[in-house]
């Protein structure tokens, strides 16, 4: 969005130094800035962005947001706290929009259903959202002082990982319209439990004024009309007959046959959901039935390669509960008979709830199939231990190295990758492919 300094000063209550000028759009890297933006300098726990204020002024920033002058700077403005700065110059911009704004929330399939929306709306209007998982107050900022501010729609994504973040990020950017992917265990080292993790979703309710969408089977919601969707009899938008190919989702959707290239129950479930609020906005379905069959998702998400005698499954671009059972549900439709191991990432930020859902996944590879699990992490013992318990046999694993070496040596017909993207699960994808 185009300011002038000026105004920054005014929205923030900072000081303007070295006179007025107009910017376009911030930026938080002195690497990537643009000329013509302000550069906001921002400190983080590696780095502090006042360091980096000369580079950034060199490579075209109009000038910076900063809480000190330091050397380089030719023209800012002054303020007591950036990131209060920057939530103000952000919640002004949301009160100059005169578009609609779409927030998509939930404990997994987030991204995934923001990209859904962003390619299904566009051909019926002028829509904006981030580019990358940009879920926190820096990406919701840069993802909201980046736009035209002339679009139809903006669609965000909201996340968290402590209390109150969804609470405040709704309240900068009310949302009219609620989207909600699965709701359930996430992040509970900051959020404490899994009650407190779905009540911290349903906080951004009352910052909301139209439309609400919900999973048909979401816990307790809060008193107040809502859609829902879902693949049952029941919900206000129902999918029928869905099946998974190895090509990819096809379930029926009021009378569309609607076809997402990935064979995962999960984005089956994001589609329907894109095409419930769709609906309601009024894009004809049969456009976006035509953009799903065009989707393209974000790496390590359900990626199937074809190895020499076995399907390697990628899945370890994150991993929760609801993610896990999804992902076995998949597995289980596209290889009913086939031979499976399940190399096992522990789920992170889980709290004390940690054990419990690990010894949970461990009954879940027998409910589902699963033939051997290689654990990895501190947690992969809970999921070996009761997946054994239940017949299904498999060991913990010290290093990347060695369950790639357990997978060369082995005769599987599936794969299956997946972690929380701190245990970096995707090395044994690389060295599976040859790439250490």
């Amino acid at each position: 969005m185009r300011f002038r300094l000026s105004d920054v000063a005014r929205i923030t209550g900072g000081v303007l130094m070295g006179g007025d000028a107009e910017f376009i759009g911030v930026s938080v890297d002195s690497r990537k800035v643009k000329p013509g933006q302000l550069f906001v300098a921002l400190k983080g726990e590696r780095a502090d962005g006042h360091d980096f204020v000369a580079d950034a002024m060199a490579k075209g920033a109009v000038a910076a947001l900063i809480e000190r002058v330091v050397p380089g700077t030719t023209r800012g403005v002054v303020v007591e706290s950036v990131e209060e700065a920057l939530r103000k110059l952000t919640s002004h911009a949301r009160d100059l929009f005169g578009g609609q704004v779409v927030a998509v929330l939930g404990a997994v399939g987030k991204t995934t259903t923001k990209e859904m929306l962003l390619q299904t709306l566009r051909g019926t209007f002028n829509v904006a959202g981030p580019i990358k998982s940009f879920n926190n107050l820096i990406g919701v900022a840069l993802t909201v002082l980046n736009t035209t501010g002339e679009e139809d729609v903006w669609v965000l994504e909201l996340g968290t990982n402590r209390k109150g973040e969804i609470d405040a990020l709704a309240s900068i950017t009310r949302p009219d319209h609620l989207l909600y992917t699965r709701l359930g265990p996430e992040h509970l080292e900051g959020l404490g439990s899994t009650y407190g993790a779905v009540m911290e979703e349903y906080s951004a309710i009352p910052h909301a004024r139209g439309f609400i969408l919900i999973p048909d089977d979401a816990p307790h919601f809060p008193e107040r009309f809502h859609y829902r969707y879902g693949f049952v009899e029941g919900p206000h938008f129902r999918g029928e007959n869905l099946r998974l190919s190895p090509k990819g989702a096809e379930f029926i959707f009021k009378g569309n046959q609607v076809f997402v290239p990935y064979p995962h129950v999960g984005f089956a479930e994001n589609a329907l959901a894109t095409l419930s609020l769709c609906d309601l906005l009024g894009v004809p379905l049969k456009d976006a039935v035509e953009a799903l069959r065009r989707f393209k998702g974000q790496p390590m998400r359900m990626e199937i390669i074809r190895m020499h005698g076995y399907d390697l499954i990628n899945d370890a671009y994150n991993s929760n509960p609801l993610s896990v059972q999804a992902l076995l549900k998949s597995i289980s439709l596209l290889y009913p008979d086939g031979k499976i191991l399940f190399v096992f990432g522990d789920m992170l930020e889980l709290g004390d709830e940690a054990e419990y859902w690990h010894r949970w996944a461990g009954g879940k590879m027998c409910e589902f199939g699963i033939s051997y699990v290689v654990g990895y992490g501190d947690m992969a013992k809970f999921v070996v231990e009761e997946a054994k318990r239940c017949g299904v046999p498999g060991h913990v694993a010290s290093s990347h190295e060695e369950i790639a070496r357990f997978v060369s040596s082995s005769d599987y017909d599936v794969v299956v990758v997946k972690g929380s993207r701190g245990m970096r699960m995707e090395e044994v994808v690389n060295r599976l492919l040859g790439g250490a």
